[in-house]
């Protein structure tokens, strides 16, 4: 035993009062004590010997079977399975953790490890447990990446889903009111959510999974051949989902609007009608989706209005006069309510981090800091966990804290924080910090992310490659198969030439179309890309200020030299400006209103908003940059809605309401005229 061993040892068991009641009453240190233990020990152990060895149990026998409870409630909240063994020749049980049900071994190099981390840090993982499975994989939350890539919604697939996916078993489930019995294929990401793609009696179908009710019941194994291509299973657009029967529908509004939603525009002619002094023509689009499209209608800054067929132009006014109406009822005039935006940040306030959350954090710091050779900086640790550096500081010095009898160096958590030169050594061969399983679901989403990201990389990065190779292996090995998950929002081809002036850096020029069709050439200084609801943006420093731009509304983009963009320190302040969680800056920036809405609204508020809304109570809150954009909306939403709004705004909502139902007479007029 080397000096520094010794004086551990020594020092271990002999603290001051204040180092032992933190060793006694802290959870975190006792919950990581229990850990080690039951992943050390070689015989199952009754909960009498694991409360004597593990300092911290109450001494009172029902105080201490209650906190024990507390604790195996704790390790199977992380996600940790506790064996309960029956003793033979005893009415006792015993309990131990397997090391096989906990960790995978991933043989990866550093600069694989830097891969990996770099490519599943491209995703943002919303929800509850969107981060955790990249803790046990030793990869922390970085705040800054170049290509962010949205996967919320795959990681709220139902653990059963990802189950009989993962064996090949059939599944049973309620879907718009009826029961369905399916096979699953796989998963496929479109337009910022999840679909299943399955078989149901000989037919290939899709299922948007938030949609999809439990109870899930998972049948029998069984085998079905799959399709080719699972991307066959979604239409290109989601007007063309499945709801109505398909229609062709005749638009009228500006060439440039028509463009931008797809339709086939007619050949304008000198006797085009005009609104607001512009010429207006027609275009054709097909549908099945009648209420996508009149959402997505009313939501254009200039009028687009459909003429034919004469149902869906009655259901478009239909919409339109039910909003006009509840502005008498529903939409009342008030001050509109001043609400603080619900926060983001992956770092939580410490007075809310509960005792799982301190104990994944610990995990991770430990993880990485093995990934990394033992040793990082304090800044790198909390850039990385999106911690405060007191936190990290906080953390670490607890689980240098914990140990057990007899307190010798080979069952302490040897870890040395130095605030002064801003470093921390661990030297520890503990479960904690090794690489734990990850379940289907989670299985599927790593996949998933690791594709997406390696579409857009042309092949250059053979570490991430060789990275992805070696997890697969590691997943297959776990798991029987892991589904196969597709996402199909593919980039267009500038996307490989915006990453390239990210990465020089360089500047880019292109000719932008905004929102109301007019054309302008942008110079920008590329700081990140990013997936927001399966559509893709730019955003970057254009004209001193940070922009965002859409890629589906970019046309001719071009490399510029570096030397006539951007100051290097507004470069610096623009890549720290961009949330991950909100790269839109709508909860940061955007003015918050709230609004009732009936439980069928909520599909179309998601789509409008590119799920950038919050629950509060019963009602939910949107942010928005301009009030124009909320006009659009109450329009949008339908009938329905109800709140709170300012005067002016509701003036606009009728005054927009009510241009659009004349625009939609005198044309209707000319029609039955025959002009």
């Amino acid at each position: 035993m080397d000096a520094r061993g010794l004086i551990s040892s020594l020092w271990k068991p002999r603290r001051n009062r204040k180092g032992w009641l933190r060793l006694a009453f802290d959870p975190l240190i006792r919950l990581v004590n229990l850990f080690e233990l039951l992943s050390t020990t070689v015989e199952p152990l009754t909960q009498e010997t694991i409360t004597d060895l593990v300092p911290g149990f109450p001494e009172s026998p029902l105080a201490r079977a209650r906190a024990f409870e507390r604790a195996k409630a704790s390790l199977r909240e992380i996600g940790i399975p506790l064996r309960t063994v029956s003793l033979p020749g005893r009415s006792q049980v015993g309990y131990r953790i397997e090391v096989q049900d906990i960790q995978f071994e991933l043989d990866l190099t550093r600069t694989e490890w830097a891969a990996l981390e770099a490519a599943l840090g491209c995703a943002v993982f919303v929800g509850q447990y969107g981060r955790h499975f990249e803790t046990r994989l030793g990869l922390l939350y970085r705040q800054a990446a170049p290509i962010v890539w949205e996967m919320g919604e795959l990681v709220h697939l139902h653990p059963d889903l990802g189950r009989a996916i993962a064996e090949s078993r059939r599944l049973r489930f309620v879907y718009r009111g009826l029961e369905r019995d399916i096979f699953p294929f796989g998963v496929l990401m479109r337009w910022g959510h999840a679909y299943l793609v399955a078989d149901e009696r000989g037919q290939q179908k899709s299922f948007r999974t938030d949609r999809m009710e439990p109870p899930f019941m998972v049948g029998q194994i069984d085998e079905y051949p799959r399709p080719a291509d699972l991307r066959s299973a979604l239409p290109e657009h989601p007007w063309l989902l499945e709801v109505d029967e398909k229609v062709e529908v005749t638009l009228v509004g500006s060439r440039a609007q028509l463009e931008l939603l797809g339709a086939r525009v007619a050949v304008e002619t000198d006797g085009d009608p005009t609104v607001d002094g512009g010429s207006l023509t027609t275009g054709t689009v097909e549908v099945s989706n009648v209420g996508a499209l009149i959402s997505d209608l009313l939501m254009e800054a200039h009028p687009v209005v459909p003429i034919e067929p004469l149902a869906v132009r009655q259901r478009f006014m239909r919409q339109v006069e039910a909003v006009l109406h509840s502005l008498e009822t529903d939409l009342r005039v008030g001050a509109p309510e001043v609400i603080d935006p619900i926060p983001l940040s992956p770092a939580r306030s410490r007075k809310t981090r509960t005792l799982e959350d301190r104990f994944r954090a610990v995990q991770g710091l430990l993880s990485y800091l093995r990934v990394n050779g033992g040793s990082a900086t304090i800044a790198s640790l909390a850039e990385a966990s999106g911690l405060v550096p007191t936190e990290v500081v906080e953390l670490l010095e607890s689980a240098s804290l914990a140990g057990l009898p007899p307190y010798s160096p080979d069952v302490l958590l040897d870890v040395i924080v130095d605030e002064e030169l801003d470093l921390v050594e661990v030297s520890i061969d503990s479960g904690l910090s090794r690489t734990q399983r990850i379940d289907v679901v989670e299985a599927m989403t790593v996949l998933a992310t690791l594709e997406a990201v390696t579409s857009i990389m042309d092949g250059e990065v053979s570490e991430l490659q060789s990275a992805s190779e070696k997890l697969r292996l590691a997943i297959r090995q776990q798991l029987l198969r892991s589904g196969e998950v597709i996402n199909s929002d593919n980039p267009p081809e500038v996307v490989a030439l915006l990453r390239r002036a990210i990465a020089e850096p360089e500047c880019v020029e292109f000719d932008y179309v905004d929102a109301e069709g007019r054309v302008s050439v942008r110079h920008v200084f590329a700081v990140s890309l990013f997936v927001l609801a399966g559509r893709w943006y730019l955003f970057g420093l254009s004209d001193g200020s940070g922009r965002h731009f859409r890629l589906d509304r970019m046309r001719q983009v071009r490399l510029l030299a570096f030397d006539s963009c951007q100051d290097e320190s507004e470069i610096r302040k623009a890549r720290r400006s961009l949330d991950r969680l909100d790269p839109l800056g709508l909860r940061s920036s955007g003015t918050p209103t709230r609004l009732q809405l009936r439980a069928e609204q909520l599909a179309t508020l998601e789509a409008l908003t590119m799920g950038v809304f919050d629950h509060d109570g019963d009602a939910f809150v949107v942010y928005s940059f301009r009030e124009e954009w909320l006009e659009r909306l109450l329009l949008a939403l339908g009938p329905g809605t109800s709140g709170v709004f300012g005067a002016g705004l509701l003036a606009a909502v009728r005054a927009r309401g009510e241009s659009l139902l004349t625009l939609l007479t005198g044309l209707t007029g000319n029609l039955e005229s025959g002009c």
